[in-house]
C-alpha cells in the first residue's frame, strides 16, 4: 500500500498542529514547517509519530524568501520524491488598523500569505505529479478574505482574498492532471493569532458568532483531512466555511 505523503506548513501550532495530527492519524507522512518554533515543531512531529505517520520531518520556512520555499521543495524531493498533500497554512496576521499599515508591513502580509503560498505551490508541483493515486492542495483561507477585516488588518483580509482567487486559478489549471485544489475559510478560532485579542476584541468577535464561541483548530483540521483524501476526488475549486455562522449564504 502506497504511504500517503503530506506537507503541511506553519504546524507548530494552531491549525497546522491540528491539520498534521489529523494527517497522521489517518496513516500519512507528514513534513512539518515552522518559522519561528522550532522546539514546538519538533514535539509536534513526536506526536505525529504517535498518532500513526510512519514518518515525520520538520524545517524551517520562510514563505517570504524564495530561495527558502526551493531549499524546502528540494530537501523533500532528495528524501521522499513525491507529495500526495499540500496544505498552505503558514502566514502572518497582525492586528493593525489601516491607518497604522506601513508599506513595511503590507509587503510582509501579502508576500507571506499570497505570494509565498502560490511560490510554494508551484514549486511543489513537480512532487505532486510524481505522486501516485489522488492528489490534493488545501489552502487555509479566512472569513477575512470573503467578508473583509472584522478584527484582523485590512492587509490580512486582502491577502486571504488573494489566496482564495489562487485556490480557484490552481484548481483550473490543474483539473486535467487530476490535482485537486481547495480551500478552507475558518472564522474566529482559537489560536495564537487570537490570543493577541484586546478583552474587548474577543467580546466583540463573540458577540457575533451565531453558535456562541470561539472554534477549535481541530473543527478545521478535519474538513483540511477530509478534502485532502480520495474520499473528495470529485471537489475541487470549493471553498469551505467554517465560520460558527458568521457568514451564511
Amino acid at each position: 500500500m502506497t504511504v500517503r505523503r503530506a506537507l503541511i506548513t506553519g504546524a507548530s501550532s494552531g491549525i497546522g498542529t491540528a491539520a498534521a495530527l489529523e494527517l497522521a492519524r489517518s496513516g500519512a507522512a507528514v513534513w512539518i514547517t515552522y518559522t519561528g518554533r522550532q522546539a514546538e515543531a519538533a514535539r509536534v512531529a513526536e506526536e505525529c509519530i504517535e498518532a500513526g505517520a510512519p514518518d515525520a520531518r520538520v524545517s524551517r520556512l520562510d514563505l517570504r524568501d524564495p530561495a527558502s520555499i526551493t531549499s524546502l521543495v528540494d530537501e523533500i524531493t532528495q528524501e521522499w520524491g513525491s507529495l500526495h498533500v499540500l496544505v498552505n497554512n503558514g502566514g502572518v496576521c497582525p492586528y493593525t488598523g489601516y491607518d497604522d499599515i506601513g508599506i513595511d508591513e503590507w509587503d510582509l502580509v501579502l508576500e507571506t500569505n499570497a505570494r509565498g503560498t502560490f511560490l510554494l505551490t508551484r514549486a511543489a508541483l513537480p512532487l505532486l505529479r510524481a505522486a501516485e493515486g489522488d492528489r490534493s492542495v488545501v489552502n487555509v483561507a479566512s472569513i477575512a478574505g470573503q467578508v473583509g477585516a472584522l478584527q484582523t488588518g485590512m492587509h490580512y483580509a486582502a491577502s486571504k482574498g488573494a489566496l482564495l482567487a489562487i485556490t480557484r486559478s490552481f484548481a483550473r489549471h490543474l483539473a486535467s492532471e487530476g490535482i485537486r485544489v481547495n480551500a478552507v475559510t475558518p472564522g474566529p478560532v482559537a489560536s495564537a493569532i487570537t490570543d493577541q485579542l484586546s478583552t474587548e476584541g474577543r467580546a466583540k468577535l463573540e458577540a457575533g458568532i451565531p453558535l456562541g464561541d470561539f472554534g477549535q483548530p481541530a473543527d478545521v483540521a478535519w474538513i483540511i483531512a477530509s478534502l485532502a483524501s480520495d474520499r473528495a476526488r470529485f471537489i475541487t475549486g470549493a471553498t469551505y466555511d467554517v465560520n460558527g455562522g458568521v457568514r451564511i449564504d
